[in-house]
């Protein structure tokens, strides 16, 4: 922490110094005692699919982006395939013209069919993939251990939502048609699920050398296995979710049917663990996986919450919620906060030091916080396309108050001031790729 001033030249930090010292400017924004800290990269966030678009697209998904410090943000697969260079070469002409913050996006979903496009995609500048080891998208280890190897050559990483579907389908069978309370959701995916699949994964990390990222581990015993992988020299890295974060399975039965996402909320002391986890370094990022859905699919779930849309809001207030639940009480400290919203997920993606650092040549990727000022999330102030958030009520203290792309403005004072097509894709790999930390 040091006192003083950005200087910005053509989108870059071109000085850091005090007030004195500075060089003259064409514009100054005064941001005295609030904090400024490197723009937040959202590492896993469902934004633009094209087959529902009535969930989000790029132009609300980037507002809500500016609206919570979030200067990047990582897509990820939908229900739509991103898995030929023409779907790659889309998915960029459509976010240059519609995004106001830069993005990059992750390949996928993997199965036996589409592996052998993995160095056709890396060449376009995506070497992030994604796989299931549960429904919808559930594919085997076989696939797994090819893809690891594959990807091992290229510099990127594959990353898991790691959920044994066995274990889902026996616990599914002890409800049979007993779903009307939404905490059913949670006691049907149990954590030994988690547990066992990241388990095989790290297993087979080991024996490929590939880089495995475990997707939103939400479970004690989950994160043991990757404490466990890291001991043991695997390339092996993590995220939480803000949800898991906030939230526990007791809650689940007052938030009703906004509560169901998949991994599920878990117990206290899972969630006390993963706050740990942030707090020791086992956890490499915070991500959002910003999911939401129009509130009509979240509404066919009050009478059987099988029926409800899996997925919850987070883009725009992941920063609000470490910085009120984290920093401002005593569970991170500002230095941790930034390798895991911004320095570590830079790394992991191939973007470092280009994003995710108030460097002299960096990006001039900024947000300005006030740590003392509280607000209270209301669905009128969230940007997303939905209208909804599954914080409505919370009162949290840390505000956004502006958020600067390469040095241009997108958001300041309460207000999307940024226009659609400000943002530019990254290139995975555009930076140095280093592992989390």
């Amino acid at each position: 922490m040091v006192r003083g001033g950005l200087a910005v030249s053509d989108g870059r930090i071109c000085a850091i110094a005090t007030d004195t010292h500075l060089p003259d400017a064409d514009t100054i924004i005064d941001v005295e005692g609030k904090i400024v800290m490197p723009g937040v990269i959202d590492a896993h966030a469902h934004i633009h699919d094209p087959n529902m678009l009535e969930h989000e697209d790029f132009t609300t998904g980037s507002q809500a982006a500016a609206a919570g410090g979030v200067t990047t943000f990582v897509d990820m697969p939908l229900t739509n395939q991103v898995d030929t260079v023409e779907a790659v070469e889309g998915k960029i002409a459509d976010g240059e013209r519609l995004s106001l913050v830069d993005f990059t996006f992750y390949g996928g979903m993997m199965n036996s069919d589409n592996m052998q496009v993995i160095p056709a995609l890396v060449e376009k500048g995506v070497s992030a993939f994604k796989a299931f080891t549960c429904e919808p998208y559930q594919t085997n280890n076989g696939v797994l251990t090819h893809c690891l190897s594959e990807i091992s050559e290229t510099g990127g990483h594959l990353t898991i939502h790691s959920e044994d579907q066995g274990i889902l389908d026996e616990f599914k069978r002890e409800f049979k048609d007993d779903w009307d309370a939404p905490i059913t959701h949670s006691l049907s995916r149990p954590h030994l699920a988690e547990q066992l699949a990241i388990r095989q994964n790290i297993a087979i990390a080991r024996n490929t050398g590939g880089h495995l990222h475990i997707a939103h581990v939400t479970t004690q015993d989950g994160l043991r296995e990757v404490e466990s992988g890291k001991l043991q020299g695997v390339t092996v890295t993590t995220e939480v979710c803000p949800h898991h974060l906030m939230f526990d399975r007791d809650y689940m039965n007052r938030l009703g049917p906004k509560s169901k996402m998949n991994p599920p909320l878990r117990s206290k002391q899972d969630r006390s663990a993963l706050w740990s986890g942030l707090l020791r370094g086992s956890v490499d990022m915070v991500v959002s996986d910003h999911a939401p859905s129009p509130i009509e699919k979240k509404d066919l779930g009050k009478d059987d919450i099988r029926k409800a849309w899996a997925g919850v809001d987070g883009i725009q207030t992941v920063l609000n919620i470490l910085l009120s639940e984290g920093v401002n009480k005593g569970r991170l400290m500002y230095s941790r906060l930034l390798k895991v919203c911004s320095r570590n997920p830079a790394r992991i993606f191939g973007l470092y030091p280009k994003k995710g650092s108030l460097m002299i040549g960096s990006d001039a990727d900024i947000v300005v916080v006030d740590p003392h000022q509280e607000v209270k999330v209301t669905a009128d102030m969230m940007r997303s396309k939905c209208g909804w958030t599954i914080y409505e009520g919370l009162t949290l203290k840390g505000a956004v108050e502006r958020t600067l792309v390469r040095g241009v403005e997108v958001f300041a004072e309460g207000e999307v001031v940024g226009a659609p097509g400000h943002g530019k894709f990254l290139p995975m790999g555009c930076g140095d790729r280093l592992g989390g930390g």
